[in-house]
């Protein structure tokens, strides 16, 4: 694929590389990684505990 600039050191890079630097986009993207992984341990935790107590 290859080095998408022409030297291999952060010397040639010039302007934004993080398009929403600046926006609110890092805090909705955070929250939405938040919201998934709480999701995630609750929704485990539920199945586990299911199969724990019919494992009994």
């Amino acid at each position: 694929m290859g080095f998408p600039f022409d030297t291999p050191t952060w010397d040639g890079v010039s302007g934004a590389i993080f398009m929403g630097l600046g926006s609110s986009a890092p805090a909705i993207f955070s929250f939405i990684a938040i919201v998934m992984s709480i999701l995630a341990l609750v929704f485990g935790q539920k199945t586990e505990a299911g199969k724990y107590r019919s494992h009994k």
